[in-house]
């Protein structure tokens, strides 16, 4: 059933990186649209102040930023700028990145620092002076942007793939940490076409990387809109959010958890002593789907693997 009343921010302060255009911009107008005080952070000062003069005249309240997620300076800055225009920050979206794809093989030190600088480290240099003031007012919500290809892999996009898988830990640590402080985070991974994430850089894919992507995409193109992910990410913004520590698929107009999980497995026999040979003779059930789990934590692994441990100490298999 749903909640008729709607979700508002008013009074709270939002920060979104990579606002000057696509999903960046798309959630900094629906953000404000509901209320929030937006910092608009992009490299590009023109884009980064034509979302916030929209705002604006949408009758929101927003400020353009344009120091780089990419250095510790830049994100302190950032923040910073939420605290002096607006008091306060309590909502920050981490989407600011870029493409540098290639394959494996051929990807530059350049094109795989510049990825992990601004995707990872950024989300770091933002989200770590933002969750300080978070954690002094009790409450906190933080987005971060992972990516089907960090997840589940994408071909030519390792330095990218890298990136977006590391930020699914950093959220499920942040979640950890903060749930005692009023701070929810979460990730997801968007999808949208007509954003500017390889702005400046070299192809995209291959012709024939291409040639399979759009195979793919294209029964969902023409719903993969930026208007479609916002919504998700107001809600993950708001005080109505009682999720922490999720990732979503979002795109094309669907929505669906993403979750990491762990089989019931297989135990040697005593616990002790595994073979090389009995790995292999044993791997279909470890693998085996049949019964897993989704652990909240390392703790919570540890804990279903005591729970199905062998009360003899040991299983005949072998």
């Amino acid at each position: 059933m749903s909640n008729e009343t709607p979700i508002r921010l008013d009074g709270e302060v939002a920060i979104v990186t990579g606002a000057g255009s696509g999903l960046g911009r798309s959630y900094a107008l629906a953000l404000g649209a509901r209320g929030a005080s937006v910092v608009c952070n992009d490299i590009v000062a023109d884009a980064a102040e034509a979302t916030a003069k929209q705002i604006a005249e949408q009758g929101g309240s927003a400020v353009p930023e344009t120091s780089s997620v990419a250095t510790p300076e830049g994100g302190a800055a950032i923040v910073q700028t939420a605290v002096d225009a607006f008091g306060s920050v309590e909502v920050v979206v981490n989407n600011a990145g870029q493409l540098r794809n290639a394959a494996f093989e051929d990807l530059s030190i350049e094109h795989i620092q510049q990825v992990l600088d601004t995707h990872l480290a950024g989300a770091f240099y933002v989200t770590q002076p933002a969750y300080r003031h978070m954690k002094a007012a009790g409450y906190g919500r933080i987005i971060f942007t992972s990516s089907s290809a960090g997840v589940f892999g994408g071909v030519e996009q390792a330095n990218y793939g890298a990136a977006k898988a590391g930020l699914v830990g950093l959220c499920n640590v942040v979640a950890l940490e903060g749930a005692a402080y009023g701070i929810h985070a979460n990730a997801i991974m968007p999808m949208a076409l007509g954003t500017a994430l390889n702005e400046g850089g070299p192809p995209v894919y291959s012709p024939e990387g291409m040639q399979k992507m759009m195979e793919a995409l294209r029964p969902l193109a023409r719903h993969m809109v930026v208007e479609n992910v916002a919504p998700l990410v107001v809600y993950l913004a708001s005080r109505r959010c009682a999720e922490s520590g999720l990732v979503f698929s979002v795109g094309a107009g669907h929505i669906a958890r993403v979750f990491i999980g762990a089989t019931r497995g297989w135990c040697a026999p005593g616990l002790t002593d595994m073979t090389p040979e009995q790995v292999e003779a044993n791997l279909a059930v470890s693998c085996d789907l049949g019964e897993f789990s989704i652990p909240e934590s390392l703790y919570d692994e540890c804990r279903y693997i005591a729970e199905h441990l062998p009360e003899s100490g040991g299983e005949a298999s072998g």
